[in-house]
């Protein structure tokens, strides 16, 4: 197998204690990450993370209650942008940010965000909670290009237009063997733009145990069951669509 986990978060303090096992582990069953550094304590630590694990790619963005950060992540970006296949996580969180002014904030850092990735031609990868509509609009009017909507948790018919007409990338998380939203997702997306992630330590098969990136394999597996392919096509189909947005990848791959 090989397969690509489009986003994870390796660098996090949960992965301190066994980091050196569990990348190495993913690279003998043939998974290679993104892991996405979105606060400014963790960028440089991914970068070195990156340098010193061949499956390791890394994404630096922004969490979306840091846009105060702006310019201090865009500026870390700018700076290694030659060590980075992607800029994100970055968007908007309605779920915990609720007042229009903070809102206002966020998206106006998002915004920016959505600029230097278009100007860097660097794909981009979506935090949208509780606000896809809204980040998919924005992205639409920023006529952002090669966008990544990692856990998406809006409607499925957002979903479905969004792939088909834009041309936005989406993908799963092994938290669709428990997830309703995420199964109709699965059938929603348009099969040339699905793409699976972990976002390990969090979205695993099971609430409230650490998630890791060779669960990438359960995301495979239920796919294939909700959509009746087999798991060799699957897998063949998520890993083109991954080398295909993410194309630094797929020069070293």
């Amino acid at each position: 197998m090989e397969i690509i986990d489009t986003h994870c978060h390796i660098e996090q303090d949960e992965f301190d204690i066994d980091r050196k096992q569990v990348i190495p582990q993913c690279k003998q069953v043939g998974v290679w990450m993104i892991t996405s550094a979105i606060t400014p304590n963790s960028w440089k630590k991914a970068i070195e993370i990156g340098k010193e694990f061949d499956n390791v790619e890394v994404a630096i963005g922004l969490d979306p209650m840091k846009w105060d950060k702006l310019d201090d992540a865009a500026l870390f970006i700018e700076k290694n942008e030659n060590q980075i296949v992607a800029i994100g996580e970055v968007g908007l969180d309605h779920y915990i940010v609720r007042n229009h002014d903070d809102r206002e904030k966020q998206e106006s850092a998002f915004r920016k965000m959505i600029m230097l990735s278009n100007n860097l031609n660097l794909p981009i990868q979506i935090h949208s909670r509780s606000a896809g509509r809204r980040a998919i609009k924005t992205l639409s009017d920023m006529d952002a290009k090669n966008v990544h909507m990692h856990a998406f948790d809006g409607k499925s018919s957002l979903a479905r237009m969004a792939s088909k007409d834009l041309g936005y990338y989406f993908s799963i998380p092994p938290s669709v063997v428990r997830s309703p939203q995420k199964k109709k997702l699965v059938k929603a997306v348009d099969i040339e733009r699905l793409m699976v992630e972990t976002d390990s330590p969090v979205l695993g098969p099971f609430k409230g145990v650490r998630n890791v990136p060779m669960n990438i394999e359960v995301a495979i597996r239920e796919i294939a069951s909700i959509l009746h392919r087999g798991e060799d096509e699957i897998l063949s189909i998520v890993l083109e669509n991954s080398l295909g947005l993410y194309k630094r990848i797929k020069d070293r791959f």
